[in-house]
């Protein structure tokens, strides 16, 4: 029996210009007032996670920093699981590299991080990974930005670290998201979906695909898996 949900923000609860939509919103309001655990999982930073978690109106579990970071409740420790200094010393390389090219990267937060770093889209993705290729780390394109962290951490290793603190099993969350920071979170729980903008490989991975994409697609989603809650 599905308990929880573990949801993308971006590109999931979002509409294309990035604004929240206001349905998808409600919808979680509803699930979570009636005993569904409601679970963010961005790549944003902690510090908007928490803003987001309390005005959305969860119980305040997140992950951020495509799990490098996640939080219990609003009362939980902040739990920092990867090394940055990896990332920090691979961000070195990819700045003096576009430097020669005459391009700085534009850094995302890079003061509110604490597992990863972020940039705009600027440079071309499989540079940088061509670059990266012998380094300790993961590059993800989350459509946003491009992140590097370093290697073993993701949404859906730290989709272990919060099942376990909440008591929630895995085969009892459905999962979704867009992109391909999605990708082993949707694998890792017992139902995976996504939107109906998500990327191939997230499509591939997925259970259920929506018809609808974005915020409203999340809404068709939860309207199909929870009717016993929504359709009241």
């Amino acid at each position: 029996m599905l308990r929880a949900v573990i949801t993308d923000i971006d590109g999931t609860l979002t509409d294309e210009r990035r604004r929240l939509s206001t349905c998808a919103i409600e919808t979680i309001r509803t699930l979570q007032d009636n005993g569904i655990e409601v679970v963010l999982a961005s790549g944003n930073t902690s510090c908007i996670l928490k803003g987001l978690s309390k005005l959305i109106g969860t119980s305040g579990t997140f992950i951020g920093e495509n799990g490098g970071v996640y939080r219990v409740g609003f009362t939980g420790d902040l739990k920092i699981l990867p090394s940055r200094q990896v990332a920090l010393d691979a961000l070195d390389l990819l700045n003096r590299h576009f430097q020669e090219q005459g391009i700085s990267l534009d850094m995302f937060s890079p003061r509110e991080r604490f597992a990863d770093v972020a940039f705009a889209r600027n440079v071309p993705v499989g540079e940088v990974r061509r670059l990266l290729a012998d380094w300790n780390v993961t590059v993800l394109d989350t459509n946003f930005a491009i992140h590097i962290q370093e290697k073993g951490y993701s949404k859906g290793s730290t989709f272990r670290h919060i099942s376990g603190d909440l008591g929630i099993p895995p085969e009892d969350f459905l999962a979704i998201g867009d992109s391909e920071n999605d990708t082993d979170m949707i694998q890792a729980a017992g139902t995976g979906c996504c939107v109906a903008n998500a990327s191939d490989v997230v499509k591939e991975a997925a259970t259920y695909v929506s018809a609808i994409p974005y915020g409203e697609g999340f809404v068709e989603v939860m309207n199909r898996f929870f009717p016993h809650i929504l359709a009241r």
